[in-house]
């Protein structure tokens, strides 16, 4: 039995003796044969079955007895015991008590038990205090290991110096010869940290998922422990010298994160009661590794961050070779190529070392499928070590997203200029994706500011053609915005871009001198069509903006509106069909003004819807196979017809009184 070292047994014996009177006491236990003495008060050895007798245990388990002792047994005379069985201890133990001349009678016997019970309570307290210093040993040993690796997660980048720690400290608090650490990466196992395995093992080597030992362990989640030669099938390529070794998943939850190994233990008698100290420090490398995945994970996504940053800005600026850099250094490839869609190469990055890098880009760049985006840039990534990965292909998709807009800045809308925009938008990833989206179709972007103030300081500088606005900025809200720039620049374009379709909102955005509203869900051909409108003079409203402001206050149904436009002129005229009622009329009169307004012809009809979708007048003359003074004076006689005080508020009228769909 193990017990606390400090609880001075012999001199507790020696106080036993006296409270009952005897001249010698034992702690006798029968876990070997023959019985063996403990602990002891003037008894140095003795033949416990001559004394007591061969039945002494069986007869002290059912409950303490008083016995003689011949002559001879214990010294020359003959003596006296009384025996007590010891609960609780490792295994049948009795208190025996010794004395000469006089007998032991019934009162001794009780106090023999309820001395015997007080040993056992006195052993049960030794063994918790000894497992509570063990477990305050291994706890402390426990967090010398994490003081160490917690030291590494302030410098998380090198993640293989803090695993290196931890399997150097694991080997020395486990006293083995070896350890090793192997973490989960794919459908693999790598070897990422070592001490002490044989030099042709290299950091880096791996195994699948299932094979060998850690295989086995990774897969199962389970701790196994090995001793000896080992011949289950399962595990091959074990170290004959390894006497006893012991792999631990590491898992966080039902996640197993790796393996971590100690064999080849310096104690002959192995690791034994090590284990939990084993167990305790695989659950604190499991919580560090999680940590160190979760930092290096934002370390990647802020790094990656950064590297579209420089790539974007070198595209904004025009600057293919530069644009290739950003990309090789940013994303870890040796070669980057750009070629236009004509064939001709734009820009090559590569180590001049690096000859196959070269040539393996410029082939990628070479054979990418056309796109759908015209105009746009071919891209090709090349690299030799480390080879590339499935997880590599969304990141490098995003890079040549971005690198293909070199080719989209050349590229003029038919029939009319490229626009310069000034964009102002205070989120930076919606800042990028504004960007994204002019560029890719064409426009300039002459400025991208987060604040109101910002882009009223760029106007004369920058001197954009229209300018595309966010409505929730940090020093503008709402229509606040369009009113501070109008008062700056009274005839410069502005369309407002938002989120936000409140009618109230679109109302007030429009009374500040807004040329346009567009929702920022609205699909990229419509945001450039506005922006296109308001430079042309036009007021813009999105599909989804307008039918937000046209309400829901239908005078009548539609198919009355369908009937009323197949009616022959003449009858039209004569009477006035419910549809034909402007500003939201109805007809019976309620509304405030009783004029009666000339219904819309078919060809009016189409005129309007072609104004609903965002057309110009050069679209819809195109579309309807008109001149375009025609369609202009076309647009002129609906306003007039429908009372309306201008493109927009007729747009409205018509939408709202179920006009057009």
């Amino acid at each position: 039995m193990t017990v606390n070292s400090t609880a001075r047994w012999p001199a507790r014996l020696e106080h036993l003796a006296w409270l009952l009177r005897a001249e010698a006491v034992a702690v006798v236990v029968a876990t070997a044969d023959p019985p063996s003495t403990v602990f002891s008060h003037r008894i140095d050895a003795a033949d416990w079955h001559a004394i007591l007798g061969q039945d002494a245990f069986a007869r002290a388990a059912g409950g303490a007895f008083a016995v003689s002792v011949p002559s001879g047994r214990w010294g020359d005379e003959a003596a006296f015991a009384v025996v007590a069985p010891i609960e609780t201890w490792n295994g049948p133990a009795v208190l025996c008590a010794l004395r000469r001349e006089m007998p032991f009678d019934t009162l001794d016997v009780i106090a023999a038990t309820s001395a015997a019970q007080l040993l056992a309570l006195m052993a049960s307290d030794g063994r918790d205090l000894a497992s509570a210093q063990r477990q305050a040993t291994e706890l402390d040993e426990r967090l010398d290991v994490l003081g160490g690796i917690g030291d590494g997660l302030v410098d998380a980048r090198d993640a293989s110096a803090v695993l290196a720690r931890a399997a150097a400290e694991v080997a020395r608090r486990m006293g083995a010869g070896a350890s090793s650490i192997m973490l989960v990466e794919g459908d693999e196992l790598r070897l990422r940290a070592s001490v002490g395995l044989p030099t042709d093992v290299h950091l880096g080597s791996g195994q699948r998922l299932g094979e060998g030992i850690a295989g086995w362990v990774a897969t199962s989640g389970e701790k196994i422990v090995l001793r000896g030669r080992v011949t289950d099938e399962r595990f091959h390529g074990v170290d004959p010298d390894a006497r006893e070794s012991i792999s631990v998943p590491l898992r966080v939850g039902d996640d197993v994160l790796g393996v971590l190994s100690v064999k080849r233990p310096n104690e002959a008698e192995g690791f034994s009661g090590r284990q939990t100290l084993l167990d305790g420090i695989a659950a604190d490398l499991s919580r560090a590794l999680r940590a160190m995945n979760v930092i290096a994970n934002l370390q990647r996504e802020r790094e990656h961050a950064e590297g579209f940053a420089d790539v974007a800005l070198a595209v904004a600026a025009g600057d293919a070779h530069g644009a290739a850099r950003a990309a090789a250094e940013s994303f870890g490839h040796h070669a980057v190529a750009l070629r236009r869609p004509s064939g001709k190469v734009l820009a090559v990055y590569a180590d001049e070392n690096d000859p196959d890098c070269r040539a393996a880009a410029l082939s990628a760049s070479e054979s990418v499928a056309a796109t759908d985006v015209a105009g746009a840039t071919g891209v090709g990534f090349a690299r030799h070590d480390p080879t590339y990965e499935t997880d590599d292909a969304a990141l490098a998709q995003r890079t040549a997203d971005t690198l293909a807009l070199l080719g989209r800045a050349e590229v003029k809308r038919e029939g009319g200029r490229v626009l310069r925009v000034l964009a102002i938008e205070d989120h930076p990833v919606m800042q990028l994706g504004v960007r994204a989206l002019l560029e890719r179709e064409g426009l300039i972007v002459v400025g991208l500011t987060a604040t109101c103030s910002e882009a009223i300081g760029l106007l004369e500088e920058a001197q954009p053609d229209v300018i595309l606005c966010d409505l929730h900025l940090p020093d503008a809200d709402g229509a606040e915005a369009v009113t501070r720039l109008r008062a700056e620049a009274p005839a410069l374009p502005i369309v407002a871009f938002s989120i936000d379709r409140s009618p109230d909102l679109i109302r007030a955005v429009l009374r500040a001198g807004g040329n346009g509203y567009v929702s920022k869900d609205t699909p990229a051909s419509r945001v450039i069509a506005a922006l296109h409108a308001a430079v042309e003079g036009l007021v813009a409203l999105g599909r989804e903006a307008a039918t937000s402001i046209a309400g829901v206050d239908a005078v009548e149904p539609r198919a009355q509106a369908r009937a009323a436009s197949a009616e022959p002129d003449n009858a039209r005229i004569e009477k006035a069909p419910p549809t034909a009622v402007p500003n939201g009329g109805t007809p019976n009169g309620s509304s405030d003004s009783s004029t009666s307004h000339e219904p819309l012809t078919p060809r009016e009809l189409e005129l309007l819807r072609y104004m609903a979708e965002g057309y110009t007048n050069k679209e819809v003359a195109r579309a309807m196979v008109l001149a375009e003074d025609t369609v202009k004076k076309g647009v002129q006689m609906l306003i007039a017809k429908l009372g309306a005080a201008d493109r927009t508020h007729a747009v409205v009228l018509a939408l709202r009184n179920h006009l057009i769909d």
